[in-house]
């Protein structure tokens, strides 16, 4: 009998190692990933250059906000998701720099507002809200990060521009989002709108300010 349990120790220690490896891979490979990202994708243009270069933003009458996205990866249908949400945990608990910590909240947020409206526009729209309220709290506390590097003297300026650009985006997903679930759900999405709202408020201010 003891021999067994030693046995079946050894092999969920087996697991939750192999696990961990796994989770500590997929973390070296976001970084990494996102790093080349940060450096070529992400693109924060003035309004009038975007008009210019593209012709449908001078006829549509709602022109769309010059902010990318990022790939959510894989989702919380997904059975490897709780290895993600380990390596998420992970990769927040090594990055100690304010600037930083502020980025890597804002990629989380994006992340599951991209997740949120993958899993409502396949008709998952219980896991598609609860998704997209994990990503709107993340948005807060980027913004509320933000707030604590700058009163750290760390330069913010870029942070602040690109906060801008996101909490707009966010509203207009979330906007988009709510036209596309059903009348009960709209009004906890409406309440949801308010932390990109608001959070752009704050971030105005501060740049209105600097």
């Amino acid at each position: 009998m003891g021999k067994i349990k030693k046995r079946l120790t050894l092999k969920n220690l087996t697991i939750a190692f192999a696990a961990l490896v796994f989770a500590l891979g997929v973390l070296i490979t976001s970084v990494v990933g996102t790093t080349a990202q940060s450096s070529s994708s992400y693109r924060v243009l003035p309004a009038e250059t975007e008009a210019e270069s593209s012709p449908e933003a001078t006829v549509s009458p709602e022109p769309k906000v010059d902010y990318h996205l990022v790939y959510p990866g894989i989702l919380p249908d997904h059975v490897l998701y709780p290895l993600k949400m380990i390596r998420d945990k992970i990769w927040l608990w090594l990055t100690n720099e304010p600037v930083k910590r502020a980025e890597l909240l804002l990629l989380f947020a994006d992340k599951r507002l991209g997740a949120a409206k993958a899993l409502i526009d396949g008709g998952k729209t219980e896991l598609g809200i609860a998704t997209l309220s994990k990503g709107e709290k993340y948005l807060e506390q980027a913004i509320d990060q933000a707030s604590k590097a700058k009163e750290a003297g760390k330069e913010t300026a870029d942070l602040y521009e690109k906060l801008a650009r996101a909490t707009l985006k966010h509203q207009e997903v979330l906007g988009e989002i709510i036209l596309k679930v059903p009348e009960e759900t709209q009004t906890a999405l409406r309440e949801m709108m308010k932390y990109p709202q608001q959070g752009y408020e704050m971030v105005r201010e501060v740049l209105e300010r600097d």
